[in-house]
């Protein structure tokens, strides 16, 4: 007999390869599985290798977006009821903007000379450098341009990012470091290709006193030891009064790893990393420019959100053209129930590392 896992009451997102499609949008399939999510009192809390300062105001804007895990969990925010105004207090410009005041739940820094160890191999590597200190997004000029050449390629899953102010130019990044070390994040660095970062990998193992992921093959990504994304996630759902086995996590990739082997139920996206899929419990049909992350939770639902165009040619009593039947918006497995409106209790739960669909392998970034 499958297990059963209660009705789920937190679903925790990474973004890029998962919320985000590659251009850095939420389809509007994806946003109204977020809504009816939201509407039944769940909630929805991004989870990103990504700071305060990089989270998409279209994100912020979400229904119910009040919580955010940041860094791979180095960070918990809470928003407030003003989101995006949170996430431009961050800006580099923020006088140009409304802002109000995030409060951090959680913080976890690395130590001062733990950091200063870390950033000197980030430094020797002499590709795209990010520090993310008390939610802001520090860079150098030479890494917008590498990272403006590598977006160019479009060779992944990552986002693009517009040069809007969510970055704070340094002029040099070494001083800064020597002043701020006690404040640090995240360090992240991004390579030309998986070879350069395969070969840096070792150096920064080296160090004691660090957490290293991979959110793709072509950056290398540093935290205090001991800091991922399922810690967070366990944190805050302890302080929403959440039960560990009522939480859902979608994401794609190597920094998602311990959020989907902590949370009660793990979805990982079609284009995730092989590696990653073995993690699941579902595995969706479609990837992140496809409303994978709407699969996964109108699995959860129990039934399929219809497109606008669905339900427009529902209000005609016809069928689009072009659009999928119920039984291709449900994933492998469900049944067509067009029209329920009530979220079941419980439902099935697939071993880990089976799929609702076949799965579809491809290069991922989660940063």
């Amino acid at each position: 007999m499958p297990q059963e896992f209660p009705a789920i009451r937190l679903v925790a997102l990474d973004l890029d390869g998962t919320l985000l499609n590659r251009e850095g949008h939420v389809t509007p399939r994806t946003r109204a599985a977020l809504q009816a999510a939201v509407d039944k009192g769940v909630y929805i809390v991004p989870a990103t290798g990504r700071p305060l300062a990089s989270l998409p105001p279209e994100v912020a804007q979400l229904p119910g977006i009040r919580y955010v895990i940041t860094c791979n969990g180095a960070a918990v925010w809470d928003l407030g009821s003003d989101p995006v105004g949170a996430v431009y207090s961050r800006y580099s410009n923020a006088k140009e903007h409304r802002t109000s005041t995030p409060v951090c739940l959680l913080h976890s820094l690395m130590p001062v000379e733990t950091a200063r160890e870390a950033f000197a191999v980030c430094e020797s590597c002499h590709a795209d450098l990010r520090i993310f200190s008390d939610g802001y997004a520090c860079t150098d000029a030479r890494s917008i341009a590498l990272a403006a050449a590598r977006a160019a390629k479009k060779d992944g899953t990552e986002a693009c990012q517009p040069n809007d102010g969510r970055f704070t130019i340094l002029r040099d990044a070494a001083e800064w470091m020597s002043r701020n070390a006690f404040a640090i994040e995240k360090l992240c660095v991004f390579f030309e290709n998986p070879q350069q970062a395969a070969a840096a990998l070792p150096r920064f193992y080296a160090v004691p006193g660090v957490e290293i992921v991979q959110g793709s093959p072509k950056n290398v990504e540093v935290t205090a030891a001991g800091v991922d994304k399922g810690e967070a996630l366990r944190a805050l759902a302890d302080r929403l009064g959440v039960p560990h086995e009522c939480t859902l996590a979608v994401g794609d990739s190597e920094n998602d790893r311990a959020m989907l082997q902590k949370a009660g139920v793990a979805a990982v996206m079609a284009n995730g990393m092989p590696e990653i899929q073995a993690l699941a419990h579902l595995v969706s049909k479609a990837d992140c420019d496809h409303d994978g992350v709407a699969q996964a939770i109108e699995t959860y639902l129990g039934y399929p959100i219809p497109t606008e165009s669905e339900e427009r040619a529902q209000d005609q009593n016809t069928t689009p053209t072009g659009e999928a039947t119920d039984a291709e918006n449900l994933l492998s497995g469900a049944t067509p129930t067009s029209g329920r409106k009530e979220a079941r209790p419980c439902l099935p739960l697939p071993r880990r590392g089976s799929c609702f669909a076949m799965p579809i392998t491809g290069s991922m970034i989660g940063c």
